[in-house]
């Protein structure tokens, strides 16, 4: 099959979703596809993530920006105390102008694609839309299409969502789309490449300094309001006067670094804090390992991939209770805490540290299982039968009298 992969920040961002995307198609080109894909660069064509190899990119260039403004909103956010009325506002208002700048780009990128690809969608037998519901309505007007929502959306997308061949989600997201489409929705589970994360040595904290006796917690994802790292900041405030010789480990970047450094900028300087705003997919793992507590404090999360990776590296995980998270407490592999809330994050924390052998035995088990449950070679296969699906279905249409 030839497909056309369709995700607006596939070589700008390493989140969730671009990870998942990238991953899936690695392993969907090694069955024998051929796969191209189309995504966001700057005004010379220029993008800072590669794909695979076996993926060949059309970037679009231009001026994109899908999180306009929002650093700047989050500094001023920043001077004002948590818990006032000011603060609640000015989030609400912030919250505001993310969603009306992301709707904004997102229609600018839609109107990029129906331009750009006017007339060749029959160079494609299928087409993957990553989280654009209207962009995979219009597509599938031409080609079989098939979407993937990364999140939970509004049962009055409805109309738009059954207008496209095959709508798949995982976790929290699947559960809840299913209320209002049915089997219209199916499960495109997350993957995992077992032969890169799992348990092993990592020469991380020796590069930073830090002894085998440092309780290192870890976080890997975007630095985005919506992921609490504001959350774990000011949790690790409070952890490291109770547990002096715990460490702070960062990976990512985004929106939220400058004040996120700025909130822990003593740590910083003192060295119990690093921040690592860039590491390839491929190198996470020895990150992973250098860590003994992973933690996801999101306000909101659907399947995280970076939980499931860190403990297929064998880290128990502490994550908020909510969403998708609630689903990985079925591992065994670790612990929830309060959404919101730095104070139960910060007690639960130092609870594990207070048993670091149970620790150690939940990563252990809970590697085990997930190891045994999630492969992107599978993922990739369930795909490959979607495909397939989706292209039976048109050659039936066309054959009926």
């Amino acid at each position: 099959m030839n497909i056309l992969v369709v995700h607006s920040e596939l070589g700008v961002l390493r989140g969730g979703g671009e990870n998942f995307t990238r991953n899936l198609f690695l392993a969907f080109v090694e069955r024998g596809h051929d796969v191209s894909a189309s995504f966001i660069a700057d005004h010379r064509g220029r993008y800072p993530i590669l794909l695979p190899t076996k993926i060949r990119p059309i970037p679009l260039a231009g001026y994109w920006s899908r999180k306009l403004g929002q650093e700047a909103l989050s500094r001023v956010a920043h001077r004002i105390p948590q818990g006032t009325q000011l603060r609640t506002r000015w989030d609400l208002l912030q919250q505001a102008i993310c969603w009306r700048t992301v709707r904004w780009h997102d229609r600018r990128f839609t109107s990029r694609i129906e331009w750009e690809f006017s007339g060749r969608w029959k160079e494609f037998d299928a087409v993957y839309v990553h989280g654009s519901s209207v962009l995979a309505s219009r597509i599938a007007q031409y080609c079989p299409t098939v979407l993937r929502l990364p999140g939970p959306v509004s049962a009055d997308l409805s109309p738009v969502l059954k207008a496209v061949q095959v709508v798949c989600a995982n976790g929290d997201a699947l559960n809840q789309i299913r209320t209002f489409l049915g089997d219209h929705a199916v499960e495109l589970p997350v993957g995992l490449d077992v032969d890169v994360f799992k348990p092993g040595p990592s020469q991380v904290r020796e590069r930073l300094g830090w002894a085998k006796n440092h309780w290192v917690i870890g976080y890997v994802g975007r630095l985005a309001n919506i992921k609490g790292v504001d959350l774990l900041a000011e949790a690790f405030g409070r952890i490291r006067r109770s547990i002096p010789h715990a460490r702070l480990l960062i990976v990512g970047s985004g929106e939220e670094e400058a004040n996120l450094r700025s909130r822990v900028r003593s740590e910083l300087a003192e060295g119990m804090v690093h921040i690592e705003s860039d590491v390839p997919n491929e190198s996470l793992a020895e990150w992973y390992r250098a860590m003994d507590l992973f933690v996801m404090p999101s306000r909101y999360e659907n399947h995280s991939n970076a939980v499931l990776e860190a403990l297929a590296c064998g880290v128990p995980f502490l994550v908020s209770d909510v969403g998708g998270n609630r689903y990985m407490e079925k591992t065994t592999g670790g612990w929830l805490f309060t959404q919101g809330s730095a104070d139960s994050l910060a007690h639960t924390f130092c609870s594990v540290a207070g048993n670091p052998c149970l620790a150690r035995d939940r990563g252990a088990f809970g590697g085990e299982k997930v190891r045994q449950t999630y492969s992107w070679r599978n993922s990739a296969r369930l795909l490959e039968d979607i495909f397939q699906s989706c292209l039976r279905r048109k050659q039936e249409a066309v054959c009926r009298p």
